[in-house]
């Protein structure tokens, strides 16, 4: 994380208050007096106590008050490796030239990346899902409706995101709300890999064909492999594909645990050619995959994570739907 002991604990000029707390959404600052709170200069409604919970929107924000020490809150970006990240409270957008934020109950047009502005767009607007505001646990979800909802990743270099690598991450934010009934696969998230036989080169279902059960599909140089065991259903969930290349392993992950693992035919699985498609809500290239339900947060990580870094943003995906993923 990008802050020190000493930004959080230093004292302020004057005798001022002093802040200390955790730098990390969903953590409590404390203050040694009650006055206004700050993010990024802008005063916070509401928030003239001598506490203060950082907010989910509050990444990458300077928090403070008046006279006080400020502590810089983490953001995924801090973390190495972090190639694109995707949130419901941030760039959700009703239209663009010009870009319109959407409002509760809009169709959304598009889904932009916090790190580098990548794109996930929908023209057709029989096919968008829906910004709620308060769609999970009082939280912003995109709601897809499980019939012919999608956003379709067109960025080349997010597309290549798990090409050439020895390890990638996958780590998605969402609940399912017919987990047993609807299309034989529910895939909230997708990379496709050119050519029939190929498959897919990362996928995320919520419902795996007539076992209804979670499951992660990846596929290296040589072959798909996937892993599953847990039952679906339609609670809050951060799902966790773990795709370690080159040692041959694919790991599933649900709220900060393994779950299942399984191993490729061969451990050299890092020369993939770049996914030629990426969705959400669906799978581009196969259709007939739609998932029904709210998602949060979609995090893709594109090198090896330490526990510690990789529980951080397991944690962070958990606090929109309210739940409480410890670090390690």
């Amino acid at each position: 994380m990008n802050y020190s002991l000493s930004n959080m604990l230093g004292r302020s000029n004057g005798g001022g208050p002093v802040i200390s707390g955790t730098a990390f959404p969903g953590e409590t600052l404390t203050s040694t007096k009650a006055k206004q709170w700050y993010a990024d200069g802008n005063a916070i409604s509401g928030q003239t106590g001598s506490t203060y919970v950082v907010r989910l929107s509050d990444i990458g924000v300077a928090i403070t008050q008046t006279g006080a020490n400020t502590i810089t809150i983490w953001h995924p970006d801090d973390i190495a490796g972090v190639a694109s990240v995707r949130l419901s409270n941030s760039n959700v957008l009703a239209s663009i030239t010009p870009n319109i934020a959407a409002t509760n109950g809009d169709s959304v047009r598009r889904w932009t990346d916090l790190i580098a502005s990548y794109p996930s767009d929908q023209i057709t607007s029989i096919n968008r899902p829906i910004y709620l505001s308060t769609g999970q646990s009082g939280n912003p979800s995109l709601e897809f409706d499980g019939a012919n909802d999608i956003l379709t990743l067109s960025n080349s270099t997010e597309l290549s995101t798990f090409s050439n690598v020895a390890s990638g991450y996958v780590i998605i934010g969402c609940r399912d709300t017919n987990p047993t009934g609807g299309s034989s696969f529910h895939v909230p998230f997708s990379m496709n890999l050119p050519g029939a036989t190929s498959n897919t080169r990362v996928s995320v279902a919520t419902k795996l064909s007539a076992s209804s059960t979670f499951a992660i599909f990846a596929t290296s140089t040589t072959n798909l492999i996937s892993t599953t065991g847990v039952a679906s259903d339609n609670a809050y969930h951060v799902h966790t594909a773990e795709m370690l290349f080159s040692a041959g392993v694919l790991n599933q992950r649900l709220d900060g645990t393994q779950v299942s693992t399984a191993n490729f035919l061969a451990a050299s699985n890092s020369s993939a050619v770049s996914s030629t498609a990426g969705g959400i809500g669906d799978s581009p290239s196969f259709n007939s995959q739609d998932f029904p339900g709210h998602i949060c947060c979609i995090i893709l990580v594109n090198q090896s994570l330490s526990a510690s870094n990789r529980s951080r943003l397991e944690r962070y995906a958990g606090l929109f739907g309210n739940l409480n993923i410890p670090l390690v």
